[in-house]
C-alpha cells in the first residue's frame, strides 16, 4: 500500500515538474518571438509527415533555445443539426515554420524522432524571401494562430474590422456571410493555398467609424 502511495506522489510530483518546465519554455519562445519582431530573423519551412507538424514543432522548440517554430492553425466554424462551435485544425498539412536568428546554419538543426526535409524551390538552402518571407512574417505575428475576425455588414456588404483577416483583404476572393466565413487565396512556395477563414458579426459600434461608399 505504501509502494503505491510513494509512486502516486512521485507521479504527480513528476507531472509538476513537467508542467513547470513547459510553462517555462513557453516565457522563453514568448520572450524569443518578440526579439526576432523587433530585431529580424530568418525563417524557413521543414516539410514533414501529414499529421507529425505538432510532435515536430514541439521537439525542435525544446531542444533548441535560439530557433522558434509555428505549425500554423486556424479556427473553424463547425455546425452539425443546428448546433455550432469553433474548433482549431492544422492549415497547411506538413509545414512546419521555423525562425532563427539572421545568417543562422539551419543545418545544424536536426530531429531525432520525426522526418523532415527543407523546403527548397528558391536559393540560399530554403531561406525564404520577397512575398513567402512576408507570409511568414504574418504567420509569427499571428503566433500560428488565425483567430476568428470581426465584421460588420454595410449595405449587405460584409466589412472586415479587426483581425487576422484585416491584413488579407486583397486576398479575399469570397464571402459565406451565413456560415461566417473568407474564402482566400494565397501563394506561398509556389503554390495556391486556398483556405475558409473564420469571422464572427460585432456590434453596432464600429459601423459609427466605417465610411459606406468604401
Amino acid at each position: 500500500m505504501y509502494s503505491g502511495m510513494i509512486s502516486g506522489l512521485q507521479n504527480r510530483s513528476i507531472m509538476r515538474l513537467s508542467a513547470i518546465i513547459r510553462s517555462m519554455n513557453a516565457e522563453q519562445k514568448s520572450s524569443l518571438r518578440q526579439q526576432f519582431l523587433e530585431n529580424g530573423y530568418d525563417s524557413y519551412v521543414f516539410f514533414t509527415l501529414s499529421g507529425k507538424e505538432e510532435d515536430l514543432a514541439e521537439e525542435l522548440n525544446g531542444k533548441y533555445e535560439d530557433i522558434y517554430c509555428l505549425v500554423l492553425r486556424r479556427m473553424v466554424h463547425r455546425s452539425d443539426h443546428g448546433r455550432k462551435w469553433d474548433e482549431e485544425d492544422v492549415l497547411i498539412k506538413g509545414y512546419v515554420f521555423i525562425y532563427v536568428p539572421s545568417n543562422y546554419d539551419i543545418r545544424m538543426i536536426r530531429s531525432d524522432n520525426n522526418p523532415y526535409k527543407i523546403l527548397k524551390w528558391q536559393l540560399d538552402l530554403g531561406k525564404l524571401f520577397g512575398d513567402d518571407l512576408a507570409y511568414a512574417d504574418w504567420v509569427l505575428k499571428q503566433d500560428g494562430l488565425i483567430g476568428v475576425s470581426k465584421a460588420v455588414k454595410i449595405n449587405q456588404k460584409v466589412k472586415i474590422v479587426e483581425g487576422p483577416l484585416s491584413e488579407l483583404e486583397g486576398y479575399i476572393v469570397k464571402y459565406s456571410p451565413r456560415n461566417r466565413n473568407c474564402l482566400v487565396e494565397i501563394e506561398f512556395m509556389n503554390q495556391t493555398i486556398r483556405t475558409w477563414l473564420p469571422f464572427e458579426y460585432t456590434d453596432q459600434n464600429y459601423i459609427m467609424d466605417i465610411d459606406e461608399d468604401q
